[in-house]
């Protein structure tokens, strides 16, 4: 029959208990039984009773109910453990709360390595596509990657954006199209609106491409303005510049231009204050050279006179100055000032044949710097204008040039809109014309606009 032993205990109150613990089969407790009964601190009282000598081990192994090889195992791991200890080997068994800070921290360091290698990544994209440039422009397929990158990212949206270096508006913008459109959402879209208010009618637009048809010679400028004092509807010149060039209507110039010297410091200010005046050059084919002399009127760039000489003499100059003089009107009536001469120093300019006449008339002489043809820049762009169209052709009679000379002066004096004066004529500037024209051009533009934006909004509705 197995033996129990009986353990006794008190219990606060003095009452005596007696409890069995089960023993195995040498005689002994199981090594759980006993730890799970007496427990650590139990085991060391044993054992510390047993290295003290005060009782020899079998009569404390037979008063403790334990066996004697037990006993021997415990001192055994007790002295490997102290042993180690004063080794200076610390390891042991880690507390449950000491397990729950090692597992946090774990937990930490894994989460900054795997936010630091995802940052790298997003770095070395960024340096690789070169993402993030101001103003840069992506492509499609650059901003499916970057949504799919954003949307797999364990790190914030902000901060995924921030080491990519794209703004959250423009992202969600993405974002937004993709959701509702998908990828194809994603392609670039025209920046211009579908509809513009100010728009020029396709009726107008085939009215203006008409008349450029019908005057091939006007330039897109003279068209606009012709177009808006004919027809009473404004049209500007970069509109009309576009709408010839979606034509093809547009030629090249038929002359090499060259740039307008810089303003006269003494601007006039009215018609008939200053004539400038010079000699330009023109052939006949078998009859040689002849000399165009101009009255210019440096206001209104309009031509007051001319005549087509055979020499560049005193009496050339003088007959053109009796001409201009008699189609002011300043021979025939008494005037405060007279208009002054400008003209270069050539021989015929610096005679005093020339001085005396213009002494009698009561004019006054300017010329201007020698080897300085700036001076007179007004004059000699007219020349330069007028050679371009008139040259375009060979003369063989000297009346057919006069012919093509004085036409091209009618139609320069009163027909071919002048940029420097307003966009309008010299005749209308010189007549004083002017003031009406562009207060009437004005109220066109006005009405025009108006009626712009009614059609735009009656479209809209």
């Amino acid at each position: 029959m197995r033996k129990k032993l009986l353990k006794s205990t008190t219990s606060p109150s003095g009452v005596r208990f007696v409890t069995s613990l089960p023993r195995s089969r040498n005689g002994c407790f199981p090594r759980s039984a006993c730890a799970r009964h007496t427990g650590a601190s139990w085991v060391t009282d044993i054992v510390l009773d047993g290295l003290r000598g005060e009782d020899s081990i079998a009569e404390l192994c037979r008063r403790e109910g334990i066996a004697t090889s037990l006993y021997y195992s415990w001192s055994k791991e007790f002295l490997e453990a102290g042993k180690k200890r004063l080794a200076g080997d610390t390891a042991r068994q880690a507390t449950s709360s000491e397990v729950k800070n090692l597992r946090a921290e774990s937990s930490a360091l894994k989460e900054v390595v795997a936010d630091l290698t995802l940052e790298n990544r997003l770095l070395k994209k960024k340096h690789v596509r070169g993402w993030g440039r101001r103003r840069m422009r992506y492509p499609a397929s650059e901003k499916l990657e970057i949504i799919r990158l954003v949307d797999g990212s364990h790190l914030p949206i902000k901060r995924t954006l921030e080491k990519l270096g794209i703004p959250r508006t423009t992202f969600y913008r993405w974002y937004d199209r993709y959701l509702s459109f998908g990828e194809a959402g994603l392609e670039d879209r025209h920046s211009r609106p579908g509809r513009v208010w100010n728009r020029i009618p396709d009726k107008v637009r085939k009215q203006i491409v008409e008349l450029a048809l019908e005057e091939p010679e006007l330039s897109p400028r003279e068209l606009a303005v012709r177009f808006t004092d004919t027809r009473r509807y404004f049209v500007s010149e970069a509109s009309v510049y576009r709408l010839l060039k979606a034509q093809d209507l547009i030629t090249s110039p038929a002359c090499i231009t060259i740039k307008a010297a810089d303003e006269f410091h003494e601007k006039t200010v009215r018609p008939n204050q200053l004539w400038q005046t010079d000699f330009t050059y023109l052939k006949v084919i078998g009859w040689g050279w002849f000399y165009l002399s101009t009255i210019l009127d440096d206001y209104s760039r309009y031509v007051v006179s001319w005549r087509l000489c055979t020499t560049m003499k005193t009496d050339d100059v003088t007959g053109t100055l009796e001409d201009a003089l008699a189609a002011s009107g300043c021979d025939s009536v008494t005037v405060a000032h007279k208009p002054r001469l400008l003209s270069d120093n050539g021989s015929s300019y610096i005679s005093g044949e020339l001085a005396k006449w213009l002494d009698e008339q009561g004019m006054d002489h300017v010329r201007g710097a020698p080897n300085h043809p700036q001076t007179q820049g007004k004059i000699e762009r007219w020349h330069q204008t007028m050679k371009n169209r008139v040259l375009l052709e060979n003369y063989y009679l000297p009346g057919a040039l006069e012919q093509a000379i004085g036409n091209f002066i009618d139609h320069y004096n009163h027909n071919r809109y002048h940029e420097s004066i307003s966009n309008l004529t010299p005749a209308d500037v010189y007549f004083g014309r002017a003031e009406t024209i562009l207060r009437r051009r004005k109220e066109i533009k006005h009405q025009t606009i108006q009626k712009r934006r009614l059609l735009h909004h009656q479209n809209a509705a």
